[in-house]
């Protein structure tokens, strides 16, 4: 099991953000709700340590509760006062291990996790979430032997597989990257991550199956914005500029402040000549992000193509403020010096 899906699952404080902006978000008397019902089974679980405390299973259900909850330090607390107790048992290494991790404490993470690996050899999430920790920071070798334990007694462990396509494309070799993900999404057709990543990877080929992984990658989450995005990215890398722009439309309906799907759309529009247009989605674009350098670029340069010089030099000059070194905006403002 991956951790991003470990973390989500203990830690509602940090689920995805990649969520429908056609959700409905829980009411405040359901939140109340929800809150209570979890406060009491925290106290019922207390009442209960109170009569037995050296119960390791009890510190580990409470702490549970806590990070339903989002009582990080108090979870914390709890899962090592488990393992303290019981240090044998590597479902609460493995817990601990997802708890620091949330904390962004990774290192902790890491050891929680190999002392798990080391005591249990069947417990396979404590050494597929090492191979993504090593995987992270670079560490191949050492993942790639945890990936091998896998794989060596589960073949078609599908995040398995994905992991290992993971470390392929580490190692600059795409054929076997592609072959490990596809096999990933044979054992399992919910692999958005995978169906994701060919969609990529076809992208950067140029070859149209990029569509069909995107497509299938949507199916299983729909509201996914940056998928539709890279769908965006792959018509406008064909010239094929309509359905570029409807995709990047799709990605904008979703997240309306996503403003590289702005910039991309005011890209195609200077393409086409239609600058006030592109003035426009530049604008969107900049009030996304006032610190857009590209974006001001984009702008000023429709600006001097227009001949409203003032405003060309305004926007290059607020590129330069952001990013002194950024070149196109130094050779627009060369070009309005002469011109001026």
């Amino acid at each position: 099991m991956k951790i991003t899906y470990l973390y989500f699952i203990f830690c509602i404080l940090f689920a995805s953000c990649q969520q429908s902006s056609n959700v409905k978000n829980i009411s405040s008397d359901n939140l109340a709700e929800f809150s209570f019902k979890l406060m009491h089974k925290i106290d019922s679980v207390s009442d209960l340590i109170s009569h037995d405390t050296l119960n390791p299973a009890l510190y580990f259900d409470r702490a549970a509760f806590y990070m339903q909850n989002e009582s990080l330090d108090l979870g914390a607390s709890d899962l090592k006062r488990a393992v303290q107790l019981d240090s044998t048992n590597s479902k609460y290494w493995l817990k601990l291990g997802i708890l620091y991790y949330a904390m962004q404490e990774s290192r902790s993470a890491k050891d929680c996790w190999e002392y798990c690996s080391n005591l249990d050899i069947d417990n396979i999430e404590c050494r597929i979430n090492l191979a993504e920790i090593y995987l992270a920071v670079g560490e191949l070798k050492k993942g790639q032997k945890r990936l091998n334990e896998i794989l060596d007694t589960d073949p078609k462990n599908p995040t398995a597989l994905f992991l290992a396509g993971n470390y392929a494309l580490m190692e600059e070799d795409t054929i076997k990257a592609m072959k490990y993900i596809q096999s990933a999404i044979n054992e399992d057709q919910t692999l958005f991550n995978a169906y994701d990543q060919m969609g990529v990877l076809y992208s950067s080929k140029r070859d149209l199956l990029a569509l069909d992984y995107f497509n299938a990658a949507l199916r299983l989450q729909p509201y996914r914005y940056d998928i539709h995005y890279k769908v965006g990215m792959f018509y406008q890398s064909l010239q094929t500029f309509d359905e570029a722009v409807q995709a990047y439309e799709r990605a904008i309906a979703l997240k309306k402040d996503h403003k590289i799907s702005l910039h991309n759309i005011a890209v195609i529009e200077v393409f086409r000549k239609n600058y006030d247009s592109a003035i426009n989605y530049f604008t969107q674009a900049i009030i996304a992000d006032n610190s857009y350098v590209e974006a001001y670029f984009g702008r000023a340069y429709c600006y001097e193509l227009i001949g409203d010089l003032v405003k060309s030099e305004s926007d290059y000059r607020t590129s330069l403020m952001l990013d002194a070194k950024y070149m196109p905006s130094r050779k627009g403002m060369d070009r309005i010096k002469e011109l001026q």
